[in-house]
């Protein structure tokens, strides 16, 4: 990056190791309080409905994607990321302790208002997530190079995995030996501990010194998208099959539910499924990381959706439950696949000052589809069953994927 001042060969090893434990402890955290596992059994046994559950994933991905836009500006101006992000991150793991204090006290007494609130309290959290990813993203920019980025974020979240699969068997173990709904609350609880613990390691990490001109342009960011997406084809079809391949993913919000309620399951069961979710990401890795490096990232994506194909097909046909293992394991492969290249891939498409603008209008782009698709999911789910649900998932899978193989270049091939 030619707006660094370099750090020493050490202290680049030194936040290497430190990031990738940071989040590894981040996804071990989110282990016990899984929006694909956990918090919607929770709301289940508090009396959701498919549609309260198919907030879930909405809330979940609106929040993770529209704030983008408005902080890619504060972003690009600010001298110090880490500053932004270790700010901004309080807000991002503030559902915790509200969670887990709902779950000790007003579940039993009034089992609606604690759906609706635990509903807020994860919007809140996950506003805080999409407000802090442009800042993430530069910040994991300036920090790794891009040769190896696609190794840190395996390692993070093969390290998140590994311990995530100690951390699922706990979740069944605490799930089934103490009552509801305190089981669900010490779950909360650990969640809280771990996200402090990351954010000690977070601040260790070291930032390089940004020289840069001061830029006091006022721009109109939401004006700049269509000269840029149509300046850059390749983004532009990225965008698009991402849009599609967010209704492939609707599906996963109603796997656990689908499979609990079809054949009886007992709670355990929930950790088993997250178990397989979580633990199948580390094994991904040891392909997608360094499929990153070599390779770019275009063929991750494409990996990664395949892998989530073949998951919707299972769930689609499967008449017994072992397969639901796999479908499990299939999609934590796929969301693997995405945390390691879906927005480092963004990074090489962008010019370095133009980063978080990028992230900006990727995030803001897909958020309708992240927001409307569980909706949709649980209004088709209520009225024609989950397997409807999972065959949509499947078509818009397929569509996807088509876009992305045949519509974007990788960006290390056009250079």
């Amino acid at each position: 990056m030619s707006d660094t001042v370099g750090l020493s060969p050490r202290q680049y090893r030194k936040n290497f190791i430190l990031g990738a434990t940071q989040s590894g402890l981040w996804g071990l955290a989110l282990t016990f309080a899984s929006t694909a596992t956990v918090i919607p059994m929770f709301l289940k046994k508090l009396g959701a409905s498919d549609v309260e559950i198919g907030l879930i994933p909405t809330l979940v991905n609106l929040g993770f994607t529209f704030p983008s836009i408005f902080s890619a500006p504060i972003v690009e101006r600010v001298k110090s990321v880490k500053r932004f992000v270790i700010t901004v991150t309080w807000l991002e793991r503030s559902p915790y302790p509200f969670l887990s204090l709902l779950a000790f006290t007003l579940a039993k007494t009034n089992p609606t208002l604690t759906i609706y609130l635990s509903l807020m309290f994860l919007a809140i959290g996950y506003f805080g997530t999409g407000f802090i990813m442009p800042g993430w993203m530069d910040f994991v920019a300036r920090i790794i190079p891009v040769t190896s980025r696609g190794k840190f974020i395996a390692l993070g979240n093969g390290l998140g995995g590994v311990l995530g699969i100690g951390g699922s068997i706990l979740v069944g173990k605490i799930l089934s030996t103490y009552p509801f709904p305190q089981n669900f609350g010490i779950c909360f609880v650990i969640t809280m501990i771990i996200l402090l613990i990351a954010y000690a390691i977070l601040l260790c990490i070291k930032e390089p010194k940004i020289e840069k001109e001061e830029n006091n342009k006022k721009t109109n960011y939401i004006k700049e998208i269509p000269s840029i997406l149509k300046n850059n084809k390749h983004f532009r079809n990225y965008i698009l099959a991402r849009f599609f391949v967010s209704f492939g993913v609707m599906g996963l919000a109603f796997y656990t539910v689908h499979a609990v309620g079809k054949f009886s399951l007992s709670d355990t069961y929930i950790g088993t499924f997250t178990m397989f979710f979580v633990g199948a990401q580390p094994l991904a890795n040891l392909l997608w990381g360094p499929l990153a490096d070599k390779t770019g990232h275009k063929n991750v994506l494409l990996g990664g959706v395949a892998c989530n194909l073949l998951g919707n097909l299972i769930a689609l046909v499967t008449p017994i439950v072992s397969p639901y293992y796999i479908a499990f394991a299939l999609s934590g492969a796929m969301n693997s696949a995405f945390m390691i290249s879906g927005l480092p891939i963004i990074l090489e498409f962008a010019p370095p000052d133009r980063r978080p603008t990028y992230i900006g209008i990727n995030n803001i782009l897909i958020s309708p589809a992240l927001a409307l698709s569980p909706l949709i999911g649980g209004f088709i789910a209520k009225n024609f069953g989950y397997t409807t649900v999972f065959f949509v998932s499947l078509m818009a899978n397929m569509v996807g994927l088509s876009v992305l193989y045949f519509g974007v270049i990788d960006p290390r091939k056009r250079t």
